[in-house]
């Protein structure tokens, strides 16, 4: 099979939800656009300097990754129900090849949505921006842009992982939903426990927080991170998609054989993004009244043991036997 007739059928296949992940990015640009339009005085900033940090971006924001986690989830997921990855592994091309035909559709619909999203947007918005006088700098609005669109593009490749690895859908969902929204809460929790080994303070740990993102030196060094995890979300998922087998489609997840890794990773993971961050100290806080700025250790390493056993049993249904929902809180061995 040619290369061009394989784009043609995954296009056909895939046009559908594509399509509509650029409509939705289009009408995000316009709808803010006109909202500037229409109120200018609420909407752009009174020492804004770019685009982006007017106080607008809220639903282009929102769409953009709205449409990115989805995306990424459903190029993946959905062959599981359609029986579209029969069809696919049927054809006398290889896997890598339809695994790098739809990851270009994914990037390229998510790139040129997001362009024609902040064109429309500037395009309406743009006289109502000269009219406030605004002095745009079109260096921040450019190192902004390529911020956001290095984000989004790994948010997807993220979600993609999750589409691809977990076959049931509510799985898939709620897994990718959990793992994304706890990532800063993870990070925050990593230096809150790397200062605490090295004796050092928070700030001066903190690398991410200490980057000027509107500096060159920043948008390099983030651009450069997101390029590393997105690279090896790619490999990793193209890795899957070569050795994925069909009799585990509808599985919850559908590798058995790194269901073990999978279910440590979790436990430490969560372990770090819940215990030792500011969300555990929130939680610990609502539950005894009295907020502090750092966990306590006794307190600390109870909710460690909460959440290690939690997540367990969790990850023993889901990863083992969803079919005996009772059996994983016990600490008998599943049959």
């Amino acid at each position: 099979m040619t290369k061009r007739k394989l784009w043609q059928l995954l296009w056909r296949h895939y046009r559908t939800l594509l399509l509509t992940a650029g409509v939705i990015l289009l009408l995000a640009g316009i709808k803010e656009g006109y909202s500037v339009t229409h109120n200018p005085s609420l909407y752009v900033a009174a020492h804004a300097t770019n685009f982006t940090l007017t106080s607008v971006t809220g639903v282009r924001t929102i769409a953009s990754l709205g449409v990115s986690f989805v995306l990424g989830i459903l190029l993946f997921l959905t062959d599981n129900f359609t029986n579209f990855d029969q069809y696919l592994f049927s054809l006398p091309v290889t896997r890598r090849r339809i695994y790098r035909r739809k990851i270009g559709l994914l990037i390229g619909t998510l790139i040129s949505g997001y362009v024609v999203m902040e064109v429309s947007f500037g395009l309406i918005a743009w006289r109502a921006i000269v009219n406030r006088h605004v002095q745009i700098n079109w260096n921040a609005t450019l190192y902004e842009d390529l911020e956001t669109l290095a984000a989004i593009l790994t948010l997807s490749l993220l979600a993609a992982t999750f589409g691809l690895w977990v076959g049931h859908v509510f799985a898939s969902v709620l897994a990718a939903f959990v793992f994304t929204c706890s990532l800063v809460f993870a990070y925050d929790g990593l230096i809150n426990v790397v200062a605490g080994l090295t004796g050092l303070k928070y700030r001066q740990v903190d690398v991410l927080g200490r980057l000027q993102g509107h500096q060159l030196s920043g948008v390099l060094t983030i651009l450069a991170l997101c390029l590393v995890i997105s690279g090896c979300l790619y490999w990793l998922d193209q890795w899957a998609f070569e050795h994925l087998s069909l009799e585990s489609s509808q599985d919850f997840f559908r590798f058995p054989q790194w269901r073990g890794a999978v279910l440590g990773f979790s436990i430490g993971y969560l372990i770090v993004a819940i215990s030792c961050s500011q969300f555990g100290t929130g939680i610990l806080g609502m539950v005894t009244d009295n907020y502090r700025a750092q966990m306590p250790l006794l307190a600390g390493i109870i909710m460690a043991l909460v959440v290690a056993y939690l997540t367990w049993s969790l990850g023993r249904w889901f990863l083992y036997r969803p079919d005996k929902f009772r059996d994983v809180w016990t600490f008998k061995k599943l049959a």
